[in-house]
């Protein structure tokens, strides 16, 4: 008897831990979270009044691209700010948006420097209005086969080290340079008519386009190399910036190329020089001043006469 009472309740305890185990598991599934977080990225693009990077190239220092308006903007070194493209303010957060962890590497905070999730990595933070929605630290990033970036982030407030299949330190650790506006020229080349090159002595000339066909006060020219030329010209950029010139510079234009449009009338392009710079500047683009010397900028935008000339 008292066997049977013994199996009897063992059978009830059992069957009571079953129900427990089965309640758990059951509200577990439709109430818990998974192992790891199913999405680490949670922000409204079209309320982002903000963006502050904190790039490890810059040892950390802040990065702000910030919304004045309708236009995006950057901090510069000197104080000032320049204008951001919009489509790159829009990569930044599609860039974000992407961010899906894969797997978790890790959850304790004494991993974070394995993984350069600490105060080593790239910090990026995101505002919508005063509020902080976004805080994620970018850590190392691996190569796998095939041919796949694999990089190790996590959400300030999280232990957890998560395994994301995206190459986020291409994107975002750099300094303000790379997000702003290096457009010289922005335009459609089809609609000119007509260049003026204006040069030293005598080497000065104009580019006309009459019914349909450039020339060279009458001379044959190379239509390719025109066309060439001008598609470069018309979506022309350059990311080498100087934004301290010598004021004393600017007395006088060495060259100058004025490009007739009949969206923005005169564009003018100049270079001013000295015994050791080249300052390129853009009527289309004013204060925004680029290197000519870097990679002899200035010998693609002030080509010579001969350059178009038929052969």
């Amino acid at each position: 008897m008292v066997n049977k009472l013994s199996i009897k309740s063992l059978g009830i305890v059992f069957l009571v831990l079953l129900l427990v185990v089965v309640a758990f598991i059951i509200y577990d599934s439709s109430h818990g979270e998974r192992s790891f977080r199913s999405s680490l990225v949670s922000i409204d693009t079209a309320k982002v009044t903000s963006i502050s990077i904190y790039p490890k190239s810059l040892f950390h220092k802040e990065v702000r691209i910030f919304k004045e308006g309708n236009y995006w903007k950057v901090n510069l070194t000197n104080g000032k700010s320049a204008v951001v493209p919009n489509s790159k303010v829009q990569d930044l957060l599609s860039q974000l948006l992407e961010v899906k962890p894969e797997s978790v590497v890790g959850q304790s905070e004494k991993q974070w420097k394995e993984f350069n999730v600490d105060t080593s990595g790239t910090r990026v933070k995101v505002f919508e209005g005063g509020k902080n929605t976004l805080d994620l630290i970018i850590g190392k990033f691996t190569y796998q086969q095939p041919r796949t970036m694999l990089t190790y982030v996590r959400v300030e407030g999280d232990d957890n080290i998560y395994q994301t299949n995206e190459f986020l330190d291409f994107v975002f650790n750099h300094d303000a340079n790379y997000f702003r506006d290096d457009a010289v020229v922005k335009d459609n080349y089809l609609s000119w008519n007509k260049l003026t090159f204006t040069y030293p002595a005598d080497s000065s000339f104009q580019l006309v386009k009459t019914n349909g066909k450039w020339g060279i006060n009458g001379s044959s020219v190379d239509s390719a190399k025109i066309a060439n030329y001008l598609s470069s010209l018309s979506n022309m950029e350059d990311p080498n910036f100087i934004d301290n010139p010598d004021q004393s510079i600017f007395r006088k234009a060495e060259y100058t190329l004025t490009i007739q449009t009949p969206r923005f009338g005169a564009i003018n392009v100049s270079a001013f020089a000295d015994t050791s710079n080249i300052v390129i500047t853009s009527s289309q683009y004013p204060d925004t001043y680029f290197d000519g010397k870097k990679a002899d900028f200035w010998k693609r935008v002030f080509v010579s006469r001969d350059s178009f000339i038929k052969k």
